[in-house]
């Protein structure tokens, strides 16, 4: 009697536990003291990269960081192990106690090779060391290293309103958002050298605005349809890349069940189905056919008790959440808000456990 009871229990626990938490627990790659004894953390993840079996993040202090495995044996880190802090110089860019070029860095693009591109929103420091605004590296995706780092316009004026939402359009144009307003440019060419450009066929154009101007935390691509993750919202501007689109093609709101709540991340297959953060929420899935939404996670397991604990977003800004070309899911997270350093998570839930 008394085993029954026992076992009553603790299948009512772990019912509740699974209901609290999603459908899905996420498994914790990085964060402090994990694995045990490792003290540097991510500082509120805003985005990531994986280039061949490297993992980059783009990191609220440190800039855009390269993790690796806490075991160097671990022949495949993307799918497995846990991850820590890489100080080698010539894998990872910015942070350091001057911000050279940058500290704060938010979502990442992609173009599937070499190239990598990210938005560092910093407010300028006093010490006029402090550089933010869209950059462009090259990655050897077999070795990791990072070279050829470019600031992209950087006299047009964009890193006064915090950009931080970034993708590549399949016009392999690069599109911005930004923190301090809810405004959508164009970058033109961003392959292109800025210091070898002659013609000067690298330009920003205006593409429109986020519905009522609210700040744009993240954006991605699905086909030739722009999708804003706002402030208050799930948006999108249709067709985005079409050349008649200069400066009043706004996003439209969608009616995804969390209307005036603080959407944080977003990433997709780009064709059917978005992820989306969204704060003191979840994880979860947009169908774009439907506009269904379903819950995928609302949080996961520490790497070393096993606990579940819930995803911790922070509201104002972009979060880490990434599709890698896999079809694995990363989560970035921060328990203090983003308000301490050190306290910043990286997350992950496998393809298969997607489907």
């Amino acid at each position: 009697m008394k085993q029954t009871t026992i076992r009553m229990m603790l299948s009512i626990s772990l019912a509740g536990s699974a209901a609290m938490y999603g459908q899905v627990t996420a498994t914790q790659r990085a964060g402090f003291n994990v694995p045990l004894g490792q003290s540097v953390a991510p500082n509120t993840p805003g985005g990531a990269v994986v280039v061949g079996s490297n993992l980059y993040t783009g990191d609220g202090a440190q800039g855009f960081r390269h993790w690796k495995p806490a075991d160097p044996g671990n022949p495949d880190p993307v799918n497995s192990g846990v991850l820590v802090f890489d100080s080698t110089i010539g894998y990872s860019l910015g942070g350091t106690l001057l911000c050279l070029p940058f500290c704060q860095v938010g979502q990442i693009a992609y173009d599937g090779n070499q190239n990598v591109y990210f938005a560092a929103y910093d407010h300028q420091k006093g010490n006029g060391i402090t550089t933010p605004g869209l950059y462009r590296v090259t990655i050897d995706p077999l070795s990791g290293f990072l070279t050829q780092e470019v600031q992209l316009v950087p006299n047009a004026g964009l890193a006064g309103n915090n950009p931080t939402a970034i993708a590549l359009g399949p016009d392999g144009n690069l599109y911005v958002g930004f923190l301090k307003n809810g405004n959508v440019v164009r970058i033109v060419n961003p392959n292109v050298l800025p210091f070898d450009d002659p013609q000067k066929t690298q330009v920003v154009q205006s593409v429109g605005t986020a519905p009522n101007g609210r700040g744009v935390r993240v954006i991605t691509f699905s086909g030739a349809d722009l999708y804003l993750a706002t402030s208050d919202g799930l948006a999108v501007i249709k067709n985005a890349v079409a050349p008649s689109c200069l400066g009043g093609c706004n996003g439209v709101a969608l009616a995804d069940g969390f209307a005036g709540v603080d959407h944080v991340g977003i990433t997709g297959d780009g064709l059917n189905r978005l992820y989306v953060s969204i704060n003191g929420r979840g994880v979860y899935r947009y169908t774009i056919s439907s506009g269904a939404m379903t819950l995928i996670s609302t949080g996961g397991a520490d790497a070393n008790s096993g606990i579940v604990a819930p995803f911790a977003f922070v509201g104002g800004h972009s979060n880490l959440l990434q599709l890698d070309r896999l079809g694995n899911l990363w989560i970035g997270d921060d328990t203090s808000d983003g308000k301490a350093n050190f306290t910043g998570r990286i997350w992950y839930i496998p393809a298969a456990a997607l489907n």
